[in-house]
């Protein structure tokens, strides 16, 4: 294999292969129009992505039901391409659902045994992506949703390059790879009301002074990124300021509310510092909440173990009956370093869940247990079927279940198999996200 690996995009006229490429590369190096069939030779484009570089081959459309001279040597060509490539982009219109010449194009890729990137393109409303789960048909993993033409996951689809540059090159993932089994940082954020101690709780696990610390509520107006690193694992923390209910705050301290809601935005774990000397109130199970609408998986840090013994059972079973994402309580101590170790640990076995890509299989066998717990619930003598469930996103895990009538699935039953799923896959304090599309 070369020094630079080399990625063949392939896929059906139209389905958007030459703008991708011109998003992935940041130029216009490929001819892109509405008309079919525009891409006829291959093209070679190098660019680079994170301080790794690779080379993307254009490719005409595969179509399988020309039968002219032209269309073979398409086909050709693109065979061609794919026997000096290292790995493929197949490229999917995520709007027209899989098409035969999908099935076509997934064969082929099968037998040239190169190692496949599924691109859902088109997708520029996140609400369609729960109806990629359709792909799942081609037997080439899940499909990654983007929009060539606007940009949406465009930036992730360069960093599932770098990663799998880096796994055909046999080393690690390249700087930028998103690989966090491999000891990338982990984006972690301290929340919590004013004067939890949240930054005391940063510097003793960064080990040194990196925010201010004041028993007066409010030190803390601005977010601070601050990297350590724990058993090789990585995590960038980012110590808030205290939040309050928004209509509570003004001037600066509504700034600073604000900086707090985007680094949840930033983040993949939350660390809630709960203050064990006044206990978990209603505004901790707000600031929770504001960190679960954020898609962040959730951990609560009941800090100042030191001075009270907190109830751990009375704040779990809070958490239980009141917070969607079940999360733990953990006691700590800024002061003395209790439970710090412990804390970190959960936050890395959050992150794993929280990116986790979990078998098919094992997700129906999931669904087959529920169902048998519970009725469906139905509408004169029409009953809810669920035929089956996929994941087709991590970070946070989004699942898309296929029903007969979507109409006929309730509030009530939409959080219970939530919560009979998050028990099942060991998801407790990771956000679920659960499409129920109809077949």
């Amino acid at each position: 294999m070369t020094r630079v690996p080399t990625f063949a995009v392939v896929g059906v006229p139209n389905g958007g292969k030459s703008t991708l490429i011109n998003r992935l590369t940041g130029s216009r190096v490929t001819v892109v129009h509405e008309t079919p069939g525009v891409t006829r030779d291959r093209k070679v484009v190098e660019t680079e992505w994170g301080g790794c570089e690779f080379k993307l081959i254009d490719t005409g459309g595969f179509d399988a039901s020309d039968r002219s001279t032209l269309g073979g040597d398409i086909r050709a060509q693109v065979r061609a391409a794919l026997g000096e490539a290292d790995a493929a982009l197949f490229v999917v219109d995520g709007r027209a659902g899989p098409l035969p010449d999908d099935y076509e194009i997934a064969d082929v890729l099968r037998r040239a045994k190169l190692p496949t990137l599924l691109v859902a393109n088109k997708v520029d409303d996140p609400r369609h992506e729960a109806d990629l789960v359709a792909f799942y048909e081609l037997g080439l993993g899940p499909p990654l949703p983007v929009s060539a033409l606007h940009g949406t996951g465009s930036g992730d689809l360069l960093d599932e390059l770098v990663g799998l540059a880096g796994r055909l090159l046999g080393g690690p993932a390249p700087d930028g790879g998103v690989e966090p089994e491999t000891g990338a940082e982990i984006p972690v954020a301290i929340v919590g009301r004013p004067n939890a101690g949240k930054s005391s709780l940063l510097n003793a696990l960064a080990g040194q002074e990196r925010a201010i610390v004041g028993a007066e509520p409010g030190t803390t107006r601005d977010a601070i990124d601050t990297t350590v690193s724990w058993r090789g694992q990585g995590f960038r923390f980012v110590d808030t300021a205290g939040m309050r209910k928004a209509a509570k705050v003004s001037g600066v301290e509504y700034y600073a509310y604000l900086r707090s809601l985007a680094s949840l935005d930033r983040a993949h774990v939350a660390v809630v510092a709960v203050d064990a000397t006044v206990g978990l109130g209603e505004l901790d199970l707000h600031i929770v909440g504001e960190a679960t609408r954020r898609d962040c998986a959730t951990v609560l840090a009941v800090n100042k173990s030191d001075l009270v013994t907190p109830d751990l059972s009375e704040i779990g079973g809070i958490a239980a009956r009141k917070l969607r994402q079940r999360p733990r309580a953990l006691a700590v101590s800024a002061l003395t370093g209790r439970g710090l170790e412990h804390l970190l640990q959960l936050v890395t076995d959050l992150e794993t869940r929280y990116t986790a890509h979990i078998p098919t299989g094992a997700l129906n066998r999931a669904l087959s247990a529920i169902t048998e717990q519970r009725a469906m619930p139905g509408k004169g003598r029409k009953k809810l079927k669920l035929y089956y469930i996929a994941q087709y996103q991590t970070a946070p895990p989004r699942f898309a279940i296929s029903v007969n009538d979507r109409d006929l699935v309730t509030r009530d039953f939409g959080f219970f198999v939530e919560n009979r799923l998050r028990a099942a896959l060991s998801f407790e304090g990771v956000p679920l996200i659960i499409d129920f599309k109809e077949r």
